[in-house]
């Protein structure tokens, strides 16, 4: 089995911006298959740091600009009704406001897994594979992509 791995850096938004990462997922499979001579396989996208996560999601602005935020502050507020930041103790230990970004990017997950068969990714027509930044800040993201197949 051959394994091809290569990392992309990407500049987030704060607040869960979104960055549609579809084309590089298929990219790194292109790669990987020209490179290493593999047809199919799996490939999985990692993310480093602790408050980013990766899903799959229909990458269209209902979603991107609204939805998903109003639904993981649901769980994971930022803010109270009067525009105060919320209190979490992971605050007392870092001396931060963050708290509600690492419990958005437990619900989300820093990776996801998928197969590829004849050098394509195996996704439907409205599946975007999707950064999403958690942190209350913009950032620096960088993302794993290993390829693993025969």
């Amino acid at each position: 089995m051959a394994v091809y791995t290569e990392t992309k850096t990407y500049h987030t938004k704060a607040h869960m911006g979104m960055i549609d990462i579809t084309d590089d997922f298929r990219a790194a499979v292109h790669n990987a298959c020209r490179n290493t001579g593999i047809k199919s396989g799996i490939i999985t996208g990692f993310t480093t740091g602790g408050v980013a996560g990766l899903t799959t999601l229909e990458f269209e602005p209902g979603m991107v600009y609204h939805d998903l935020k109003a639904a993981m502050d649901v769980f994971s507020p930022y803010t109270d009704e009067t525009g105060r930041v919320i209190h979490y103790h992971h605050h007392d230990t870092w001396h931060d406001d963050n708290g509600s970004s690492h419990i958005k990017a437990a619900l989300l997950s820093p990776f996801i897994v998928i197969p590829f068969v004849d050098g394509e990714i195996t996704i439907g027509p409205w599946q975007n594979l999707t950064l999403v930044e958690c942190d209350t800040r913009n950032r620096t993201r960088d993302v794993v992509f290993q390829v693993m197949g025969e």
